[in-house]
């Protein structure tokens, strides 16, 4: 016993002297220079203008205020006086917003600003106000994951910034600024990352999102031992979410069976699409589902995958449904909106879905499931034609995989090998991980066929999706109701996050305690939707309201400040 205890409690030093160090190091840590430097150029204050030359301004500010270039200012008039409606007492003057201006240099007590709207005079007040910034954070591929939340937390728990996530991973500066603007924010926060004699030096630029000008650029150094207790630091953080902290929840009164997101309407919002039955359905997003566009099927559709992609470059996304029709046959069918409705522009007989920003598929064999390699599909002039071939792993279907980045810059395959774990593969498709835990199994098998009913060739299988954000892969992993007999179903479902540091599968619950069985998930921007169906399928509490006990939920959870 007594060797127990002082074993136990080397071990509780151990632990606090890893996390000691770890809050110590966190204290120097480099990216509270870019948290500081980005805070600065919003830090409230007010000022006076002492003289206007045309469209220069010279005001009392000064770096001794911590004033400097590149910050905005509002402009205020004071007008007249007003007054306590009751005692008459003067309670301040009026403050009319008359212009704007941006500060060109500083001086020790004082500065020059450039008029950017408005007609301003002396006398005029300046001021940066405390209302929080609309800023719209951008995180590239190159910028490890843990570190980009790191940079996130810090300026978010600095309750000065307002974030507006988006979905983008990568692209010109040009269509991340246009993404800022359509979504309302005031600052674009760029955040990238190049690797240089083993450090890594994460460089930000902030731009003014209305007229695209730079604020600032600048980039610190970030050494491998930080990262690792950045990741260290953040392995002590609970689950994002459970299912009681959806922002939304809808008991759907149908058996839906997928979902995706997607603008099929060009309007600059990303709708729902839910398939039930033969039916697909288009609702906008909100407090209460909408029910816009629907698509009926064939009465044997059993629907297998559905995705969302702009083929054909109108600002529209096509909406990408695989069926297995009959029990026999696939069909797949790119849906594109046209006028009021949605009308068939390509129909096949492959299995089909979106990698990226481009659509794949493979061959159906009756009887056997996928055939042959995964190969990419070309849309020229109205045409769909087949593309060369995906560098798979052996084995490796359809809906088996996801492309990981590595931070070595390199892409990685995570799929889903034939009896459902999870393997990571390098570019050369050595295995490089998997995952020990068994698999609790999929929601949609068919059996193969055999000559004769005694004769048991196994099944194919449409794996869970797997989804990747920035640099990030989700994952779905079901808890069955008894460990001893799983196919009595699943008690409650979770979103797992995989991310792969170059060493080893950092993997947390993203959201946790699902009620019954996830049965598919989208990412619409900043949400994640996720479709699940009760324990067996049916909903108790329903039948002693009277009401169906068929149907699934859904659930809308915010991935903001993760």
């Amino acid at each position: 016993m007594r060797g127990d205890k002082v074993r136990s409690r080397i071990a509780g030093l151990i632990f606090l002297g890893i996390v000691l160090f770890a809050g110590s190091a966190l204290a120097q840590d480099p990216l509270n220079r870019l948290k500081d430097e980005t805070l600065a150029y919003f830090a409230p204050m007010k000022g006076k203008i002492l003289s206007v030359k045309g469209s220069l301004i010279t005001s009392d500010l000064g770096t001794k205020s911590g004033i400097k270039a590149g910050m905005r200012f509002t402009v205020l008039r004071v007008g007249e006086p007003f007054f306590h409606p009751v005692t008459k007492e003067p309670l301040g003057k009026m403050e009319a917003l008359v212009g704007s201006a941006v500060v060109k240099d500083a001086g020790p007590d004082n500065s020059t600003l450039t008029v950017i709207t408005g007609d301003v005079k002396a006398g005029d007040i300046l001021q940066i106000s405390e209302t929080k910034v609309r800023v719209f954070f951008y995180q590239d591929k190159s910028v490890e994951w843990g570190l980009g939340e790191h940079y996130y937390r810090l300026l978010k728990e600095s309750n000065r910034v307002e974030f507006i996530d988006t979905a983008l991973d990568s692209g010109e500066d040009s269509a991340i600024l246009s993404d800022a603007k359509q979504k309302g924010a005031q600052i674009a926060l760029i955040l990238r990352a190049d690797e240089s004699g083993g450090d890594t030096f994460v460089r930000q630029r902030l731009f003014w999102v209305d007229d695209s000008s730079k604020i600032a650029d600048s980039a610190v150094k970030v050494d491998k031992t930080f990262q690792k207790e950045v990741s260290l630091a953040d392995s002590r953080y609970a689950p994002f979410a459970s299912a009681g902290d959806a922002m939304l929840f809808f008991d759907l009164p149908f058996s839906g069976r997928l979902v995706a997101s997607g603008d099929v309407n060009g309007d600059g919002k990303l709708e729902m699409i839910l398939t039930s039955g033969r039916y697909v359905r288009v609702y906008a997003p909100g407090q209460s589902l909408q029910n816009l566009y629907e698509i009926k099927g064939n009465a044997s559709d059993d629907f297998l995958w559905i995705d969302t992609l702009d083929i054909d470059g109108d600002g529209k996304d096509e909406i990408i449904v695989t069926s297995l029709q009959g029990g026999r046959d696939i069909v797949s069918y790119v849906y594109g909106l046209k006028d009021a409705g949605f009308a068939v522009l390509w129909k096949s007989n492959l299995f089909l879905r979106r990698l990226d920003d481009g659509l794949i598929a493979q061959e159906f064999e009756r009887g056997e499931g996928f055939s042959g390699p995964v190969y990419r599909i070309i849309y020229e002039k109205g045409q769909f034609k087949k593309g060369s071939p995906l560098k798979l792993p052996k084995g490796v279907n359809i809906y088996d995989f996801a492309v990981i980045d590595g931070p070595d810059g390199m892409k990685y395959t995570l799929a889903y090998n034939e009896n459902g774990m999870l393997n990571l593969y390098n570019p050369e498709g050595l295995k490089v991980w998997n995952n020990s835990e068994p698999s609790t199994g999929f929601e949609t098998s068919f059996k193969k066929e055999a000559p004769t009913i005694m004769v048991d060739r196994g099944v194919w299988t449409v794996k869970d999706r797997l989804l990747s954000r920035n640099r990030e892969v989700f994952a779905v992993k079901r808890v069955p109701l008894a460990n001893v007999a799983r196919g009595l179903g699943y008690k409650s479902s979770q979103i797992k996050s995989l991310f792969w540091t170059g060493l080893s599968m950092d993997e947390r619950v993203l959201v946790d305690s699902i009620s019954g069985s996830v049965l598919d998930y989208a990412i619409a921007g900043d949400l994640l939707v996720v479709l699940s169906k009760p324990l067996f399928g049916i909903k108790p509490m329903n039948i002693l309201k009277g009401e169906s006990p068929m149907g699934t939920m859904l659930y809308v959870y915010s991935l903001k400040g993760r």
